[in-house]
């Protein structure tokens, strides 16, 4: 069975695939709980591990470091991340205008505490379960780079529906799209996880955070 999981057929990879990024957030979806959201990641960022641990030829370290980002695409990320904070801000004025800035001003020490922890408790474990391992394990599913932006920003967007607004699978969609296509030049855990804390941490800070927590809308 160990082996079967470790080197697995396009059929069960299909179906894998289904289950832990369709079937499992439609089930949270049905009754969103914040230990339900949380406890959903961990358990398939425990499964994502120890598969790529058993993966042969697969080495952390390698998958931490990855390859060394050229002068343009450290650019094309900036430019991106630039662009998306302000398309993030206008439309935080449009949709929530009372809520532009309002967690750093109104809940400093809070909103601190997520600017903190969010890399390491959401951002990370998101990454190597989208990224690193999706990437990974689901090659021979999406041989094409093309195929394999558009299924993993696909899944990203796909799994925020469990916090039951239009908003969040929207933005994670898009986003998805450009923290992919980074995982693209780059193949490093380290690079994806803080590029993905950084949008994180600036929707919270500029005023859409309340879209990503359950029971919000």
């Amino acid at each position: 069975m160990t082996a079967f999981l470790i080197a697995p057929r396009r059929m069960f990879l299909a179906f894998e695939c289904a289950v832990l990024f369709v079937l499992m957030p439609m089930l949270v979806y049905r009754h969103p709980t914040r230990l339900d959201v949380h406890l959903g990641l961990l358990l398939v960022a425990v499964y994502a591990a120890v598969i790529l641990n058993k993966t042969p030829g697969f080495s952390w370290r390698e998958a931490w470091r990855g390859r060394r980002l050229t002068a343009r695409e450290v650019k094309l990320i900036a430019a991106r991340f630039i662009v998306s904070t302000f398309g993030i801000f206008l439309l935080t004025r449009l949709i929530e205008p009372r809520g532009v800035f309002s967690f750093p001003t109104q809940r400093p020490v809070f909103w601190l505490i997520v600017m903190i922890l969010y890399p390491f408790l959401s951002a990370l474990p998101q990454e190597m379960v989208f990224r690193c391992f999706f990437f990974r394990r689901y090659a021979a599913l999406f041989p094409h780079k093309g195929a394999m932006l558009f299924a993993s920003a696909f899944v990203f967007g796909f799994t925020h529906i469990v916090f039951h607004n239009p908003i969040s699978p929207i933005l994670s969609f898009i986003c998805g799209f450009f923290l992919a296509a980074s995982y693209l030049a780059h193949d490093s855990l380290k690079k994806a996880a803080i590029e993905h804390a950084l949008y994180g941490d600036m929707v919270f800070t500029v005023g859409l955070g309340y879209y990503f927590l359950v029971g919000f809308h």
